[in-house]
């Protein structure tokens, strides 16, 4: 059902409830007409007749009927009308507040909703259109709950439509990072490139948090190794340094350190001696700059960082370094929204270690979570493993 069909039938609801009655034959539009007149509104009773279906009826209503019939019900007129469903929708997303600590509300409101769109495609197909008109929901829905598991779905229209409404370089840098990110992992070139040149063009200035920062140089980084750009990318890494040091007593008071936001995209490329460089000078949270974040929410971000250490020790063939991280993750731990993304990478180093059989068992566990994901740039990955398996089975039975 389109929008404006929705918001008449709420309005033919709000009329019949001020009548008193279901307006559902000729009379009724009579006596609606004269509770019209009432309020200074000469409307003929044909156009009430249309209104409610009860005759033939192209669908357009003028602004003035709508209007009038908005003002019978209580509110200044149309406009008001659509904006007062708007926000009780709303409402039933966010459900009942307290009032006594409307963050900590919104923060676990906001996981519902997250938890509710998972688990239903309708819902994820539609309910940004609702919830991005409101700036609560924009930073709870959104910035604070980035859903990475989704990033191969539809979800990512949720970052275009937040733009609509964000024109900062910070929630520009924010969202293009996560599209950039999304259009890797489905292996769309094109909007790669699209994204790595927006962020290109955002500044950044002062106001933009750690976060979105340290990605504009992630997002650079991998875009110049993938294009085999060396020259970029020894200039961006140098740019990076310098910007790290700027944003020091940021990463003390975040969940998630401006390395930490680098090497999530390094991890994808080759360049070993520099996700060295990020893990061992990684700035560890000391204070807490924002209340109302859970602990569940550092515990995530440190098995996190614990899959990327391993996956950067991988790279670097330091294999007992590289066990040691990966013995320290419990999957159990990681938040909603981000399990499956970050599963996927912890089995593929996993993988590493595993005999054959087990090796099969997370063949299976990686090509169900790939297919959940839509994920496609593991896919290869995950072919070139199960031939090499395949590969060193054949020769060990020849042997």
């Amino acid at each position: 059902m389109d929008t404006e069909r929705k918001i008449f039938i709420e309005l033919r609801k709000a009329v019949s409830t001020k009548l008193g009655k279901e307006i559902s034959s000729s009379s009724h539009c009579d006596e609606l007409s004269i509770e019209l007149k009432k309020i200074g509104f000469i409307i003929n009773a044909q156009t009430f007749r249309r209104f409610f279906g009860l005759i033939k009826s192209s669908g357009n209503f003028h602004i003035f009927t709508l209007d009038a019939l908005s003002q019978y019900c209580e509110f200044p007129d149309f406009s008001s009308f659509k904006k007062n469903l708007i926000e009780n929708e709303l409402d039933i997303f966010f459900g009942d507040l307290d009032g006594k600590h409307p963050e900590f509300n919104y923060w676990a409101l906001s996981e519902n909703i997250c938890r509710k769109i998972i688990d239903s495609p309708s819902m994820l197909a539609s309910v940004h259109h609702q919830l991005v008109k409101y700036p609560l929901a924009r930073t709870f829905f959104i910035e604070h709950h980035p859903l990475r598991d989704l990033a191969g779905t539809v979800y990512a229209q949720y970052f275009h439509d937040y733009l609509k409404y964000e024109h900062a370089n910070e929630a520009k840098l924010f969202a293009y990072g996560f599209l950039y990110m999304s259009a890797f992992l489905t292996e769309n070139g094109e909007f790669m490139e699209i994204y790595a040149q927006k962020i290109r063009e955002t500044e950044l200035t002062s106001e933009v948090y750690v976060l979105p920062a340290a990605r504009k140089f992630g997002v650079a980084l991998l875009q110049s190794w993938l294009k085999k750009d060396e020259r970029y990318f020894k200039e961006t890494y140098n740019q990076m340094l310098v910007a790290r040091e700027t944003y020091k007593e940021s990463s003390e008071k975040s969940v998630c350190s401006f390395e930490y936001a680098v090497l999530e995209h390094l991890i994808f490329t080759d360049k070993t001696e520099e996700m060295r460089f990020l893990i061992e000078n990684n700035t560890f949270q000391i204070h807490r700059d924002r209340e109302f974040v859970p602990q569940d929410r550092k515990e995530n971000h440190e098995v996190c960082w614990n899959i990327m250490c391993a996956v950067a020790y991988l790279k670097m063939e330091e294999y007992a370094e590289c066990e040691i991280y990966l013995n320290k993750v419990h999957l159990g731990e990681l938040s909603l929204g981000w399990k499956k993304y970050y599963s996927i990478l912890f089995y593929f180093v996993k993988y590493e270690f595993a005999n054959f059989e087990e090796k099969l068992v997370i063949e299976n566990k990686l090509s169900g979570l790939i297919e959940d994901t839509h994920m496609v740039y593991f896919s290869k990955q995950l072919k070139s493993l199960v031939n090499k398996n395949l590969e060193n089975k054949n020769f060990a039975a020849i042997s």
